[in-house]
């Protein structure tokens, strides 16, 4: 006897499983759309129409495609093992519910650090009791609520549903083009460096908008290496929009007195200092000396933005995209300082020309000699004391001990320093020749960014991107009026020093906190950690270790001599701290 095996029941049952799971996939489409709507408003608001049309559009494609691959990967291939509409139903609902609950903690995350939900934050999180996620954990069950209601009502209706797929269709459609046209879009945006699109490229959850920028490259449509030349000098496309300052500044209208000259040597460090530079060093002990002083980064552009701007490094690429200049000169520039700028490369960094001296007029870089900029500083400061009722003066000098661009010998290196403290001996003398010295505040500094091979014998240019606190360390040397001399043991950073400035020059009393992160040099107070960092990671100096953390909120924790800690973890009160410091300028609400 022949046995007949009848799968029209299963098949039928599978299809209308099928159905039904498209039914309610548009449903949760629609329900992500809404709540990922909150991004746009958390996000900064593009402010022109191509901007906008972007946000909305990709919003809507994005959500519409995530939801419906987590479909396609998750429900359904189950609805060809699963023939039982029941538990279809209740997974159904349980994924919906927890893709939902997750996406609600992500909005919170963002709206507070921008950041998106990852392993190591959810790691972190889920270990402590974090209170404002307990607004999301109360919302869980109205999603449950309303996840399992449509599941009902859609599987009852399932028939007349089936008879309106032509009402879908268009809908299905407009979600397809949406998707195809922002990443096209983006595409373009990126090639031609339009930011109100390219920075919105965060803002979104597991997105990745398309970039096309080889293929442009390949095909001669773009200029090879045109893209990284342009991200180097104009800052990366994709960087966060900030608020800086966060608030009008406002000083004391007291005149003027003191004339202010910043020397920053790029390749400066303490043991060149105590062995190769014996007058400067002299004057450091006359004077006050920062005895434990680090520098924000050892890249020197990283080190001087953060000692012109007060911030750390990681806002280098969303000043210079905005072309912002530091509150500093604009200070100095109100109060009416002739401004005097002297560098052997003649600030030829994108820091200097498109954002901290963008409201100034600059010739065209070329390289001068230590000796040469030297002299040029004596003759201009002669020319301007020449001048009657002349405005008090501010001046930067950038030294460099050598060519980093090239290898040189240490025996090279250290004949350099030795020049070079003969250098700043000759300015310092001009200076008390010149009856200028007592009314000038004088600051010298640098950027320990040098690497000494001992087997080879050569320095060069650092380009490890570490925290090592040897790596970090920088003299830092004043010559105050009235202030008499000084060792100051304590631990100071490079942005103090424009806080210091800002506050003890020029009587600002707009609170630091509203222009930078620095503390004052003179009335210091103590804090946990001191900031540094790169374009793309934060590092906080504490007394013991370096807890560095990326874009991605992924921490590393180092002890003193740079070596890794596996087996230690970061507190969530600890990465707080440092990612609201962090965050303090970026633009998070409208």
């Amino acid at each position: 006897m022949l046995k007949i095996k009848n799968t029209y029941f299963k098949d039928d049952r599978a299809s209308q499983i099928v159905s039904w799971g498209h039914w309610f996939t548009l449903f949760n489409i629609f329900v992500v759309i809404l709540l990922g709507s909150q991004y746009l408003l958390i996000a900064d608001w593009p402010r022109t129409f191509m901007g906008r049309f972007y946000a909305i559009i990709s919003a809507i494609g994005h959500f519409s495609y995530l939801t419906f691959i987590a479909y396609l990967i998750l429900l359904f291939p189950l609805s060809f093992f699963i023939h039982s509409s029941r538990w279809q139903r209740i997974i159904a609902t349980a994924f919906a519910t927890v893709g939902l609950s997750l996406l609600l903690i992500d909005i919170e995350v963002f709206s507070r650090f921008r950041m998106h939900l990852n392993l190591s934050i959810w790691q972190l999180f889920s270990a402590q009791n974090v209170s404002y996620l307990s607004t999301v954990f109360i919302a869980i069950p109205f999603i449950l609520l309303i996840e399992i209601l449509f599941s009902l009502w859609s599987w009852k209706k399932l028939r007349s549903l089936s008879k309106r797929k032509r009402y879908a269709k268009p809908i299905v459609i407009v979600f397809i083009v949406c998707f195809v046209a922002s990443h096209l879009i983006h595409s373009w945006a990126d090639a031609n460096f339009y930011r109100p699109i390219t920075m919105q490229r965060a803002s979104l959850p597991l997105s990745y908008p398309l970039t096309a920028r080889h293929f442009l490259e390949r095909y001669g449509f773009m200029k090879e290496n045109g893209y990284r030349d342009r991200v180097t000098q104009e800052g990366n496309p994709f960087a966060m929009t900030i608020e800086y300052p966060l608030g009008r500044i406002v000083y004391d209208q007291q005149p003027p007195k003191n004339n202010v000259l910043m020397i920053v040597i790029d390749g400066l460090n303490v043991d060149l200092l105590t062995k190769y530079m014996p007058w400067l060093n002299e004057f450091s002990q006359d004077n006050i000396a920062f005895t434990n002083h680090y520098g924000a980064s050892n890249q020197s552009y990283l080190n001087d933005f953060s000692l012109f701007y007060g911030l750390d490094p990681n806002y280098y690429n969303s000043i210079l995209v905005g072309h912002k200049p530091s509150v500093l000169l604009e200070v100095v520039t109100k109060q009416r300082y002739n401004l005097g700028l002297f560098s052997v490369d003649g600030f030829a960094e994108p820091l200097y020309r498109s954002a901290l001296l963008s409201n100034f007029s600059i010739p065209e870089s070329k390289r001068e000699s230590n000796k040469q900029i030297t002299e040029n500083w004596m003759k201009w400061h002669e020319e301007q004391n020449s001048l009657d009722n002349h405005a008090p003066l501010f001046s930067i000098i950038q030294y460099s001990m050598f060519d980093k661009n090239k290898k040189v010998s240490i025996s090279t290196l250290q004949s350099e320093a030795k020049k070079l403290d003969q250098y700043i001996e000759s300015l310092i003398a001009y200076l008390r020749l010149s009856n200028a010295y007592d009314n000038t505040v004088i600051i010298i500094t640098g950027t320990n960014d040098i690497k000494i091979d001992e087997a080879k014998k050569i320095a060069l240019r650092n380009t490890d991107k570490d925290f090592n606190r040897e790596a970090l360390k920088v003299p830092l040397i004043m010559s105050w009026t009235n202030k008499g001399s000084a060792q100051i043991t304590q631990a100071t950073s490079q942005t103090d020093i424009m806080c210091t400035l800002m506050q003890d020059v020029f009587y600002v009393t707009t609170p630091p906190q509203q222009y930078s992160q620095c503390e004052n040099l003179f009335n210091f107070k103590p804090r946990q950690w001191l900031v540094a960092g790169d374009e793309n990671m934060i590092a906080a100096l504490y007394d013991d270790k370096t807890v560095v953390l990326d874009a991605f909120g992924r921490s590393k924790i180092y002890d003193l001599n740079g070596k890794l800690q596996k087996g230690e973890k970061i507190s969530l009160p600890v990465f707080l701290q440092i990612v609201t410091e962090n965050r303090r300028f970026m633009v998070v609400d409208n």
